[in-house]
């Protein structure tokens, strides 16, 4: 395993054990041998996870620069976008997330719009994403659940 992968791989490992501090140290180092997706996607994590919300948003754009095709940066941004009260916006990279060929977690994105379009009382449009999260991740509680509410205000 060459050092990149190796940093990288330890970096993520200690963000998933909520040591921030180790993991941007690992993914810096991975960083300064090669600028990947992966390494950008994790410190705009880290930043996010830290309320640093501009340095989030700069590696997330970063991250999408590198790899267009790599659907967890733009779901973050969308749901930063969404926290900011930018909704139109958060809808084209939630959107986006959907369309990339790499994501780790598609029902995430697809729950997300199905959130935005219940706040904006599109409950059709709510129940589209919703069950598309759910052929993905069929035991996703929290679509589960949305998804109910919304059955149980249309009877």
């Amino acid at each position: 395993m060459d050092f990149t992968k190796q940093k990288l791989e330890r970096g993520i490992s200690e963000y998933k054990l909520g040591n921030l501090d180790r993991a941007v140290y690992y993914l810096s180092q991975a960083m300064e041998m090669e600028e990947t997706s992966e390494v950008l996607f994790y410190l705009g994590l880290i930043y996010s996870q830290r309320n640093q919300i501009s340095e989030a948003l700069s590696y997330f754009y970063r991250s999408v620069q590198t790899d267009p095709n790599y659907g967890n940066p733009c779901n973050e941004i969308g749901v930063i976008l969404l926290r900011l009260g930018r909704e139109k916006e958060a809808v084209y990279w939630l959107k986006k997330s959907i369309s990339c060929k790499i994501n780790d977690a598609i029902h995430i994105p697809l729950f997300n719009l199905a959130t935005l379009y219940k706040l904006w009382n599109r409950p059709e449009r709510s129940l589209q994403y919703l069950y598309k999260a759910l052929e993905f991740a069929p035991d996703f509680e929290q679509a589960i659940l949305l998804r109910d509410e919304i059955l149980s205000c249309k009877e």
